[in-house]
């Protein structure tokens, strides 16, 4: 069956268009057009936008759950959820654990890719962690924070290679390079994150395969001093090389709108992929001043984002992607189409997606129509209507 979306305002990678008709069948956008062409359903956007799929590459949870709790209720409550806000891609995010507790999670959400109670496709697994500094461990947890060994990260992957897309880790801890390596051959993608790395440490990584920053500003280092004498850290190498990606948390908190401004001049929609690093309240309007975490790192709920139980530094996100928009358009001035972009085509392009993220014959009908104060309206996975 052909299904026509009319009176749209379609985002493209470069701008906004009125005018055309988008036609998807079989789960697949066959045309995008201004000609009449043959249909048997039709879906009327009145007037407002319709964007590609929102792509989450960092998440943890939502709706009161957590991937890492390691059952498939948590996992399908917690990607659907994201759903509703216009996320119809998500990577299920695993923070540092013991290797037990991280298998069981991967085994959950293994089961779970059957389900047909979940919404969103589940693109693969990031692992973030456990392979980190424990000067920039953040909201992770330091007990389960160690270098990469070789044993275990070889054991994991021959278990569920299939599924683990994503690995972040601190490029400067002692045999990081051979993880790299590792990761490149195969075919998972290296992310530098809660790290002391400098520039000769992002470089090796970057020669190797790294190609993106986990959370830009958030765990990441900034320049330093040794007996006088300047050193760059991750932030400034991560301007430095032009072809390096960046994730930012714009849920206005992690972020402020300026800094958003900077990441945007600097690294241009090319570069820049938003993510939400929502944790387990993700999506929920109900949790300020809720108390939680583990008893290693506490963590509070309040002014709409989680912080550390001492308040000094925050845990993670509460964030849902159409919130990503809306902070970059209303807060910090960014076009509509390229804060579309960066959590589409980008995150496509960052891991792999080929037929994902843009509006375009022969992509995946993954597609959210959203009014002008980007409220979502209507979510439409493989073709069909999910929300």
């Amino acid at each position: 069956m052909i299904v026509r979306i009319k009176n749209g305002k379609l985002v493209l990678p470069d701008g906004i268009q009125e005018g055309l008709y988008l036609y998807y069948a079989d789960g697949r956008i066959c045309a995008v057009t201004a000609q009449e062409l043959p249909f048997q359903q039709e879906i009327d956007a009145a007037g407002n936008f319709v964007s590609p799929g929102f792509i989450d590459i960092h998440v943890h949870g939502g709706d009161g759950w957590e991937f890492i709790d390691a059952t498939v209720d948590a996992v399908i409550a917690a990607a659907n959820i994201h759903a509703k806000h216009g996320t119809t891609t998500i990577f299920p995010t695993l923070s540092a654990f013991d290797e037990r507790t991280t298998v069981a999670a991967l085994a959950a959400i293994a089961k779970s890719l059957d389900s047909a109670s979940l919404l969103p496709n589940i693109g693969g697994v990031h692992l973030e962690g456990p392979y980190f500094s424990k000067n920039q461990c953040g909201a992770q947890d330091p007990q389960y924070i160690r270098d990469p060994d070789p044993e275990e990260y070889a054991r994991i992957t021959r278990q569920y290679g299939h599924l683990i897309k994503r690995w972040s880790y601190a490029p400067e801890n002692p045999g990081s390079e051979d993880f790299q390596r590792f990761l490149a051959n195969h075919g998972i993608v290296g992310a530098a994150g809660h790290t002391d790395a400098e520039y000769c440490h992002i470089k090796a990584a970057f020669d190797l395969g790294c190609k993106l920053i986990t959370h830009l500003y958030s765990a990441t280092s900034t320049i330093t001093r040794k007996g006088g004498f300047r050193h760059l850290g991750v932030i400034e190498s991560a301007y430095l090389l032009d072809e390096m990606d960046v994730e930012a948390i714009a849920d206005g908190c992690h972020l402020p709108p300026l800094l958003l401004q900077l990441i945007y001049k600097l690294k241009g929609p090319e570069h820049m992929c938003l993510i939400t690093d929502a944790i387990r309240y993700g999506g929920r309007t109900d949790c300020d001043a809720v108390e939680s975490g583990t008893k290693s790192v506490p963590y509070i709920i309040e002014d709409g984002v989680a912080k550390l139980a001492d308040r000094s530094a925050f845990a993670g996100s509460i964030a849902t992607t159409d919130a990503l928009i809306r902070t970059c358009v209303e807060k910090a001035g960014i076009p509509l189409w390229a804060a579309v972009k960066m959590l589409t085509q980008i995150p496509a392009r960052i891991m792999g997606l080929a037929q994902k993220g843009q509006l375009k014959e022969g992509f995946d009908a993954d597609l959210v129509i959203f009014d002008h104060q980007i409220r979502v309206k209507s979510v439409i996975i493989g073709g069909q209507i999910k929300v």
